[in-house]
């Protein structure tokens, strides 16, 4: 078997994640994130691993009381074919979200 063969990825999942800054979240979801019903997120050291839901975001938002800037956060990351969000207090914010200053 080649190096290339025995490195494959064909029989694997690979996910992709948006990496945005915490900027785009208000302190309050921020703080609160995993709090809210159909989000799944991890606390990391500089802020939060999100998983982006596949199903319908406006419907999970509205199940879940999601704080408004979650929804567009979670399309644009499905938009963009990845699966995660790293929400990371170094990393840049984008022109496309609001931003809080907290």
């Amino acid at each position: 078997m080649s190096t290339t063969e025995e490195f494959s990825v064909s029989d694997l999942v690979v996910r992709t994640f948006v990496d945005l800054s915490t900027a785009h979240l208000s302190k309050q979801a921020c703080t609160d994130l995993n709090t809210y019903e159909g989000v799944t997120a991890h606390k990391t050291e500089y802020g939060w691993l999100m998983y982006a839901p596949e199903q319908d975001a406006d419907e999970l938002a509205e199940e879940g009381d999601w704080p408004p800037e979650l929804l567009p956060i979670v399309k644009l990351a499905r938009a963009n074919g990845c699966a995660y969000i790293l929400f990371d207090a170094g990393a840049q914010s984008t022109d496309r979200l609001p931003t809080f200053d907290w």
